[in-house]
């Protein structure tokens, strides 16, 4: 079974180009139990599909802490 979570970026470090958005996809997809992820820069979203059994939304958020990028889930 598979989640999807979303998240808005919200700091100082936003998503400014497709670099940014590659970066942030491969680091996810790095994660195990990610299968799907979406950075847009002109939005300032990240979607992430990902198996929960293998994955919490709580580490794909550290993760994405670490990197630099303040996000709130979205509703």
């Amino acid at each position: 079974m598979m989640d999807r979570i979303d998240f808005a970026v919200t700091g100082d470090e936003k998503i400014h180009c497709s670099g940014c958005e590659t970066r942030i996809r491969f680091a996810l997809e790095r994660m195990q139990g990610v299968r799907h992820v979406g950075a847009d820069a002109e939005t300032q979203r990240v979607a992430v599909a990902f198996d929960p059994a293998l994955l919490t939304s709580k580490q794909i958020r550290e993760r994405l802490q670490m990197m630099g990028f303040d996000v709130e889930v979205l509703s």
